[in-house]
């Protein structure tokens, strides 16, 4: 039985966004209306829902659960992470501009402006930290370092 994520999130598009792209049903219309009117309508509405479920389904998924961080498709078990640390503001700011690290693993989301930044204390693995996107980057660092303080194997209350 898996124990209940201590904390999850998607990083998904923020709620403007379904907004912003309604500039592409006039687009698709301008394209299509003179071929068929029925046609553009169609092309106008597909595409606009195409893009919204891309942009959805695409958006990472960020979740501790059961001593193992999970940033989209990538897992790494808490015992091989260090401090977490939140970075918000300027902070994040500078991790993600002048403090990129190539040898980090990066999971970032261009609409998401704070990070939390875990190194890897693991010497077998070349990666130096985890720097992942979130929008509570407070809580996800305390559910990383609850995760690192709870026993392998011991479900959290």
């Amino acid at each position: 039985m898996t124990s209940a994520p201590s904390y999850r999130e998607r990083l998904g598009p923020p709620w403007w966004m379904p907004l912003l792209l309604l500039l592409i049903v006039p687009a698709a219309l301008l394209v299509f209306l003179p071929v068929d009117i029925n046609v553009g309508i169609a092309v106008a509405i597909g595409l606009y829902v195409a893009v919204l479920g891309i942009l959805w389904l695409a958006a990472p998924v960020v979740e501790v659960q059961g001593g193992v961080l999970r940033a989209g498709r990538a897992r790494i078990d808490v015992v091989h992470l260090g401090a977490a640390d939140a970075l918000e503001g300027a902070d994040a700011t500078a991790a993600l501009r002048g403090g990129w690290d190539p040898t980090d693993h990066h999971v970032i989301s261009p609409w998401t402006r704070s990070v939390v930044r875990a190194s890897v204390e693991d010497p077998s693995d070349p990666t130096g930290a985890w720097v992942v996107s979130s929008r509570d980057p407070r809580r996800l660092a305390a559910a990383i370092e609850a995760a690192r303080s709870t026993p392998r194997g011991t479900a959290a209350a």
